[in-house]
């Protein structure tokens, strides 16, 4: 069905609160090849037809191709299959489609699931973010993956820097993506028995935000595997949204029909449209709601309503350092209360500030800099005198984590005079213009994971 104006506002909501996660599929990566468009994967497989003289219809397909490829070559040439693939993409070396310019114009999307084994979308965000400069992050997922990549994938991110996760693999001349079904199946039978796992943060993203699936060409066995896979308990009593974009929802029937019955309506949406024309709307809405073409205020709390489970105190002078410290604890997978206007006595939700200090979230971080040395007064010190209190009451758990954001530290807390002494028997953070250092990062991954064994328990 046709996208309705609640799709539109439930999108550009998540948007707006920077959490909507887009899965990227073969769909919305096409090329222009003798005048035509087409897909990238319709192309390789029509090229690797043509190549192999391989009985295919003419309008047979990718994956058509690949077994076709197989049935007349052979098991043994599997392996080879892989490279030949990427040599027929790098041959191709397609321009990057407008459709993925679109979507990484859209900078309140932060982290990108691909589907597809070709760079094209990282290439688009650092066209359009960074001038054709390599500033985007691009990780892959393969259940054979080498431990310096494993390594690689676990490290969250820069704060801010975009990130493009290849959740199939990416293309290379060994088997580090999956090219049919087989593959897909042996990649999601990884992620079931834990024999690999995904990264901390991204598992996080895909658990907790909703997710836009664009032209993903999702079978009716994977459609169901990925989207219970990214949520916290049985479809049935979910509450997160999920929307499927693309010409291809009508033809799994069995798909529609089983998120209709046991998802229902407003948590599944799908919407038959074709993906390009659909990502070149969303790109004008967001648009018009973001006229300077800017991003939305990085505050991931501006009222109660909206609260995290991990407040950042901090003088208003701080605000810029403060904001790159709460992006950098989101990306590692926290719930960040940020409240970027720094409420004064008096100020709307004051008092509903405090009460969730003295009684609801998990984790207080008070902001320590020369621009609190020069306070003699002020609200903060209000946070940080009922964050203690609170804290005389928890026992066995981190409840305070104190940072500094002074670019030079040299771990002496006694210097900030202006510091209650309470504070200074926990141990101090270094985040250098908000930037936190590895063991800040270490500490902060711990909390975040222990807060998510509570909620499972």
């Amino acid at each position: 069905m046709p996208a309705s104006e609640e799709f539109w506002d439930d999108i550009l909501g998540h948007l707006q609160q920077r959490v909507l996660v887009p899965f990227v599929g073969p769909e919305l990566v096409t090329v222009v090849d003798g005048g035509r468009q087409t897909t990238l994967v319709g192309l390789l497989g029509e090229r690797l037809a043509g190549k192999y003289k391989l009985d295919v219809a003419p309008d047979g397909g990718f994956h058509q191709a690949i077994r076709a490829f197989l049935s007349a070559r052979g098991r043994d040439e599997s392996e080879r299959l892989y490279r030949i693939v990427n040599d027929l993409l790098i041959a191709t070396n397609p321009a990057t489609p407008d459709s993925l310019r679109q979507i990484a114009a859209i900078t309140d999307l932060r982290v990108f699931i691909s589907t597809t084994f070709d760079s094209l979308l990282a290439r688009a965000l650092d066209e359009v973010r960074f001038g054709g400069d390599a500033g985007t992050c691009e990780l892959a997922f393969a259940p054979n993956q080498s431990t310096v990549d494993q390594q690689r994938n676990a490290k969250a991110p820069a704060p801010g820097q975009p990130v493009v996760f290849q959740l199939f693999g990416r293309a290379s001349s060994t088997p580090q993506y999956a090219l049919h079904d087989e593959d897909v199946l042996e990649w999601l039978h990884a992620l079931l028995t834990d024999t690999a796992r995904l990264p901390d943060w991204i598992e996080y993203q895909l658990r907790e935000s909703p997710l836009l699936f664009i032209g993903c060409r999702i079978p009716d066995w994977v459609g169901r595997f990925l989207v219970r896979m990214a949520s916290s308990t049985r479809l049935s009593l979910a509450s997160k949204q999920f929307f499927i974009v693309g010409n291809s929802s009508s033809r799994e029937p069995l798909l529609s029909e089983f998120f209709q019955t046991y998802c229902g309506s407003t948590r599944v949406q799908m919407c038959e449209m074709d993906p390009a024309e659909f990502v070149a709307e969303l790109h004008e809405r967001w648009r018009a709601r973001n006229p300077e073409g800017t991003a939305t205020t990085d505050s991931t709390a501006a009222s109660p309503s909206s609260r995290g489970s991990i407040f950042i105190s901090y003088v208003r002078e701080d605000a810029e350092p403060a904001r790159r410290l709460c992006d950098a604890i989101t990306t590692l997978g926290g719930d960040v209360w940020f409240d970027e206007q720094r409420l004064q006595p008096g100020d709307e939700w004051n008092e509903e500030i405090l009460t969730s200090i003295r009684r609801d979230i998990r984790l207080f971080v008070p902001v320590i800099s020369r621009q609190t040395e020069l306070r003699d007064e002020g609200y903060v010190f209000r946070e940080w005198t009922d964050a203690l209190k609170r804290a005389d009451a928890i026992l066995n758990r981190r409840f305070i984590v104190p940072v500094v954001i002074d670019p030079l530290y040299d771990g002496n807390a006694d210097r900030f005079k202006q510091v209650q002494e309470g504070l200074r028997r926990f141990q101090f953070g270094h985040a250098p213009d908000g930037q936190p250092d590895d063991m800040l990062i270490a500490t902060l991954t711990e909390e975040i994971r222990a807060m998510r064994r509570s909620v499972v328990a």
